[in-house]
């Protein structure tokens, strides 16, 4: 396929900025304002302002068409089946969840509804998480570019092809921002491929509570560092390849296909899904596609690649939208806090974060670490941001008197009392009003199995796992350290103690006190 002359990428280049400066500026904005004081008043206004721009003609073919009414119907689908937070009154979020459902079929008819839209996924129904963020991001962008579009009449040539490009930044600059990140974490870019070992977060997630059907003293993650180097330095050619993606039509196509992929293999190696982002990339390489080819060369080519590199490099340093840096040394160690409960009948269960929606990403992460005096020396899955640490830790192994003092040199403590105490009452309302019968679920019991996946997996533990037989009359928290063996391929049990136990029917007590 020849490549259109250089003056004729103006018009796309032109576009692109006006969308990117848009984002910023107007819709990132208007989102933000929206999603912390969404009143009807205020929403309706925001969408009344652009509603006039509707009447304009708009360029969008068929094929993002269906690609924009996909990803908003894929976030719908997450709000709209997400569990109530019992300990709120259930009619306000029913209406919302009803709210979402309108505006997402309006969204699909009318662009400026997408506007409120947003705000209520993200504000009232706390879609701005993570894992959604891309998708999010996606459909800002496509709102950015239908305003700039409405504005120019009639609108440019190359208005499609600039979208293109946005839509491919937004996503390519996920996977850049960490890779850039990772080249950053030692002294050499090279350094986290040459030098981490991602079979320990393997261990750390079965640890903290993935694929716990596979025996404990499983040889494959012994066998999972073998390639450890091989696969890093491929994690980081995937990650990077967004800077390059905009040469060629079946490159960009290559790439989003790659990183989906790239995203099902984190899914099975530690238990955290984006199944957004896979869902979105896939469709986006589908909808670019089936793009004709005549009408959207400039979206390809060397100069469409720099134009792309651009905004994905201001994007990378935090001037446009801002992806997560997700750069970090694995290490084999593991603190965590576990819930547990006590049935009526005397059954002991696990409380794993799968039951714990609307909230199952703060109760499959470092949430509880507010409760413990004990010092902490990683994130979320034993990471840390210090390689010196991590070999420290490896060194100590399972040696409790050198983890000791590694935690007391190099750890903080998050104890929290009044973080404690809401704690503590949001589950005892929480489990109080369930066992009283209260609805958890919007989806009829015949239904519940449409709801949309989590995206922390960590569902399996020491107990099996409780899922609302039968009532609860005693919930207890323990203070759990856990060290992957290499050598061995086990783990060693190095703490297991109770900090809180929660009587639905008595007063509280804390036991580490």
């Amino acid at each position: 396929m020849p490549t259109p002359p250089v003056p004729s990428y103006v018009v796309t280049a032109a576009v692109v900025a006006a969308v990117v400066a848009c984002y910023r500026f107007g819709v990132s904005t208007a989102v933000r304002a929206l999603a912390r004081h969404p009143t009807p008043l205020t929403t309706g206004a925001a969408v009344a302002v652009i509603a006039p721009l509707a009447l304009r003609p708009s360029p969008l073919p068929e094929q993002l068409r269906w690609f924009v009414v996909s990803v908003i119907a894929l976030l719908t689908w997450r709000g709209a089946t997400s569990d109530y937070d019992v300990t709120l009154p259930i009619g306000p979020q029913r209406r919302d969840k009803l709210l979402l459902l309108f505006l997402a079929v309006a969204s699909c008819l009318w662009a400026p509804a997408l506007l409120a839209w947003i705000a209520v996924f993200c504000g009232r129904l706390r879609g701005w998480q993570h894992h959604a963020m891309m998708p999010v991001r996606l459909l800002k962008g496509y709102l950015a570019w239908f305003l700039v579009t409405a504005v120019l009449t009639p609108p440019p040539s190359g208005s499609t092809t600039g979208l293109v490009l946005v839509l491919g930044c937004v996503s390519l600059s996920h996977y850049v921002k960490p890779a850039w990140s990772k080249a950053r974490l030692g002294p050499r870019p090279w350094s986290w491929a040459w030098h981490n070992r991602t079979h320990y977060l393997m261990a750390s997630a079965y640890s903290w509570g993935w694929a716990r059907f596979l025996p404990a003293q499983s040889r494959l993650l012994c066998r999972a560092g073998v390639v450890d180097r091989s696969v890093k330095l491929l994690t980081m050619v995937v990650e990077a390849a967004g800077l390059v993606a905009f040469l060629d039509r079946r490159l960009l196509i290559a790439v989003l296909v790659t990183t989906a992929l790239f995203n099902l293999a984190v899914a099975l190696a530690s238990g955290i899904l984006f199944w957004e982002n896979v869902a979105a990339n896939i469709g986006l390489a589908t909808a670019v596609g089936l793009l004709p080819d005549t009408e959207h060369d400039t979206a390809f080519g060397w100069p469409a690649a720099l134009v792309a590199l651009t905004v994905i490099l201001l994007s990378t340093a935090d001037l446009l939208w801002q992806p997560w840096h997700l750069g970090w040394w694995d290490s084999p160690f593991t603190a965590r806090v576990h819930w547990q409960v006590e049935t009526v009948s005397g059954a002991r269960q696990g409380l794993y974060n799968g039951y714990m929606c609307p909230y199952e990403r703060e109760f499959g992460r470092v949430e509880g670490y507010f409760l413990t005096d004990e010092p902490v020396l990683h994130g979320h899955l034993g990471i840390v941001w210090d390689r010196r640490i991590r070999d420290l830790l490896v060194q100590a192994g399972r040696d409790r008197d050198q983890l000791h003092t590694l935690k007391q040199t190099y750890g903080r403590t998050h104890r929290d009392e009044e973080r404690s105490a809401e704690h503590v009452a949001f589950l005892t309302a929480m489990f109080t009003r369930l066992n009283a019968g209260a609805r958890k679920s919007p989806l009829p019991r015949w239904l519940r199995h449409l709801k949309a996946p989590g995206g922390q997996l960590y569902r399996w533990g020491n107990l099996p796992a409780y899922r609302g037989e039968e009532p609860i009359r005693r919930i207890t928290i323990r203070y759990e350290e856990r060290c992957y063996l290499p050598e061995t391929g086990g783990f060693v049990l190095l703490a297991d103690r109770v900090v809180r136990e929660i009587d639905l029917n008595a007063p509280i007590t804390d036991l580490e006190d």
